[in-house]
């Protein structure tokens, strides 16, 4: 019996570029070739003469979860939002916390032990992991049976954790705000290192063997291959870093939709954005995702736009099947050169920032915030010049919005000075 195919000729990349040159009929071929704001080519095929090696997977799980935010103001409230969430199809909750809460009312008739439990701390509390197990104990939950991840800046707790029943992660790396203020996918990721190295540092200094995932939080916008490339590398260069410091090579890898190219210009056009986004996050490995409602960032999230964020994700599963395979770029010759490009470049970013003191100096002397404000900019012209075209915003506008429309955009602020920026806010302050 012959093999499939085994009656074609195979063809070399030199074979296709031929073929490609012939098709164009006079027209130039190094049109083709893209220079992208990472600082490499991208070429118009792939071949497995661009591959170096047989590729491997990148990571065995072909599932995630599924996960909403929660901001807690008051703890009654944030518990009806959450059972609300949860009943509709949520499997993973992100408490963002304030001040000091009362774990009794904020998790009344939540089954803890049967989904994937996230608290963001945005103040310093030193009891915040004394009174959840105190919590717990008198709730008779084994500390076993809680998932999920604590992020906070005392990281001097780490080690009131190290009893291997904890499986709460505690140290978190949330390096979303680097895409959301305009870096670049290679400067995102070495920032994202960077910062997790310095855990990594301290920990060590301290002594303490940590053995548990790192959880890093990144953003994904509608680069599509691009993005799926991002977290590919994530992984391949975090293993390198791990390595040398004895640490877990694998990582918890919490995606969340960018706020970069959202608009409340002809805002339902931020549902496709987030579509893609999110599609990215799953097919390049995340462990968790928030898709935010496509009125995140310019007005407060209301049923409607929860539900449909949530929604997509359920369509991601339950018709798209997105999640029955594994690693599902592995093998393709774009992804996976993507994927080593980027990361090389990441890398030499990174080793710049260590040669300059590390992720903490470098924010010290803005050469973090300097670099990605310059990458804003470029992006920014990008867009004015509509090599970055946003449906409803620089292309297709909906002439029947209003002014007040146009300008409603809500201020955000980020810690260590690295500000978020919105494509669409360069427009709108330019016809106000």
């Amino acid at each position: 019996m012959k093999k499939l195919f085994s009656e074609f000729n195979t063809a070399t990349a030199q074979d296709w570029k031929q073929q490609i040159i012939k098709d164009l009929k006079g027209a130039d071929f190094e049109k083709l070739i893209w220079h992208n704001s990472n600082g490499f080519d991208v070429k118009p095929f792939y071949t497995s003469e661009d591959l170096i090696g047989t590729p491997q997977p990148l990571f065995t799980h072909n599932n995630w979860e599924i996960c909403s935010k929660i901001i807690v103001g008051n703890e009654k409230t944030a518990n009806a939002h959450a059972l609300k969430a949860l009943m509709g199809g949520a499997s993973s909750l992100i408490f963002i916390l304030n001040k000091k809460i009362d774990f009794s009312i904020l998790l009344n008739e939540i089954s803890i032990e049967h989904i994937e439990l996230n608290f963001e701390l945005k103040y310093v509390d030193e009891d915040f992991i004394t009174d959840f197990l105190t919590y717990l104990k008198q709730k008779n939950i084994s500390i076993e049976k809680i998932n999920g991840s604590i992020s906070f800046d005392a990281v001097g707790q780490v080690e009131e954790v190290q009893d291997a029943n904890f499986q709460m992660k505690t140290v978190c790396v949330d390096a979303s705000v680097y895409q959301n203020a305009g870096a670049t996918q290679n400067f995102e990721l070495a920032c994202a290192l960077a910062q997790a190295h310095e855990e990594l540092v301290w920990l060590s200094g301290e002594k303490i063997s940590y053995k548990k995932l790192f959880r890093f939080t990144i953003a994904v916008g509608s680069d599509f291959f691009g993005e799926i490339a991002k977290l590919r590398a994530l992984r391949k260069l975090w293993a390198i870093i791990a390595k040398e410091y004895n640490a877990n090579p694998e990582i918890h890898l919490h995606c969340e939709t960018s706020l970069l190219n959202t608009s409340s210009l002809d805002a339902n056009n931020n549902m496709l954005r987030t579509t893609t986004g999110g599609m990215s996050a799953v097919i390049g490995g995340c462990n968790s995702l928030t898709v935010n409602s496509y009125n995140a960032g310019f007005e407060d999230a209301n049923d409607f736009s929860e539900r449909i964020a949530r929604n997509q994700q359920l369509i991601f599963k339950e018709e798209s099947y997105l999640d029955k395979v594994a690693d599902m770029g592995a093998g393709s010759y774009y992804i996976e050169k993507l994927t080593d490009e980027i990361a090389a470049k990441a890398w030499e970013e990174f080793k710049a920032i260590e040669s300059k003191g590390g992720f903490i100096a470098c924010l010290r002397s803005n050469y973090i915030q300097d670099k990605i404000s310059e990458q804003a900019a470029e992006l920014i012209k990008q867009f004015k010049e509509e090599k970055i075209v946003l449906i409803g915003v620089n292309k297709f506008q909906n002439l029947k919005e209003k002014q007040e429309q146009r300008n409603k955009h809500k201020e955000v602020k980020e810690k260590n000075s690295i500000t978020p920026i919105r494509l669409s806010d360069y427009l709108v302050k330019e016809n106000a």
